[in-house]
């Protein structure tokens, strides 16, 4: 019994629902609450200065309301802090022939705020047109107007700027940096003694330095060592000076040098021979003085200024007869490599 009884309830349950249930909101007279009926989907928080919103809008239209495009708002300014960058709409016939109308919104904020807080996009006021042109069928009641109103959506925005810092005591202006001198001076003066040492290490290797030869001769070795030991200050000669002379010469001549083969001196280095007179009598006189034992003979009569006048004469004429003979061989040289080239390139 309690069993049919549940069941006579739940029978009468159904029948009352079914018959007071109300069909999906669409808008079907010209006063009606259209906010119920409007789907707005909308990101309402995190936006701040220049951000784009973007608003989508749906809402359905009964059969025989027609939208009207031209009551959707253009592009533009909206108030000082708002603009309306696009608008998209699409309106789609439904199978009971009334009409889905989609309108996407692109809102650009150009303000900012101190906090963050609640911000409204205005509402926006839509409406239909009459179905039928003719005059009389406007009057009837399902051909009025209709307004559609999308209400006023708040989004939540944040500030750009920290809020306002307030300083009880300024700080005094800090001098400006000073430039670093030193570094760069120091930098510069690397850079120019390591130049001064290259340009003086390439002027060596070309031979350029007139008084340090890079490939110096017995004599310039003599002219060297006599300036270093301070001869021209002294009267007359010693013994150890006459005998670097010696030495110096018989280097010259390739050969130990005796009274009847001093010409050959003058034939291994022609050279000397403009100074072949002052060589002579001096070679002549020391060597008398060290093996003929001629009484009448000192090392005072051995003049140290003229000896040493043809000893730089002839230090400066061998520099430049080596420097002859080096490119006297450069030469030689250059021409024997191009004609094993040649000679190489013709047997090929």
């Amino acid at each position: 019994m309690m069993k049919v009884r549940f069941m006579l309830l739940l029978t009468l349950y159904l029948i009352i629902q079914n018959t007071f249930a109300v069909a999906a909101p669409v808008v079907t007279g010209n006063k009606v609450d259209s906010a119920s009926k409007i789907k707005v989907i909308m990101r309402d928080n995190g936006y701040t200065l220049g951000d784009i919103i973007a608003m989508h809008v749906e809402f359905n239209l009964a059969k025989g309301l027609v939208f009207d495009p031209n009551s959707v708002p253009l592009n533009g300014p909206v108030n000082n802090w708002l603009d309306l960058r696009e608008v998209k709409m699409v309106e789609v016939k439904n199978a009971d022939e009334s009409s889905n109308i989609n309108i996407d919104f692109s809102w650009q904020v150009f303000g900012t705020v101190e906090h963050a807080q609640t911000i409204k996009i205005p509402a926006i006021q839509l409406q239909t047109i009459p179905a039928d042109d003719d005059a009389n069928a406007r009057n009837t009641a399902n051909n009025k107007p209709l307004a559609i109103t999308i209400p006023a959506q708040g989004f939540r925005l944040s500030p750009v700027l920290p809020p306002t810092i307030t300083e009880n005591t300024h700080r005094p202006y800090a001098p400006p940096l000073r430039f670093d001198t030193r570094t760069p001076l120091t930098i510069g003066l690397t850079c120019l003694i390591l130049g001064l040492l290259c340009g003086t290490l390439w002027l060596w290797l070309l031979d350029k330095i007139s008084w340090w030869p890079r490939n110096p001769g017995p004599i310039a070795k003599l002219s060297r060592q006599l300036r270093m030991l301070g001869v021209a200050q002294q009267a007359t000669f010693n013994i150890d000076n006459i005998r670097s002379i010696h030495s110096a010469l018989a280097s010259s001549a390739g050969q130990s040098l005796y009274p009847n083969s001093l010409e050959n001196l003058f034939d291994k280095a022609p050279y000397l021979a403009a100074d072949k007179a002052e060589i002579t009598q001096f070679f002549l006189q020391t060597w008398a003085l060290f093996f003929e034992n001629k009484r009448q003979l000192t090392i005072d009569s051995i003049a140290v200024a003229d000896t040493l006048k043809w000893i730089k004469r002839a230090a400066v004429a061998e520099r430049l007869f080596r420097a002859t003979q080096l490119n006297v061989s450069s030469t030689k040289s250059a021409r024997l490599i191009a004609n094993h080239s040649v000679n190489g390139a013709i047997k090929a």
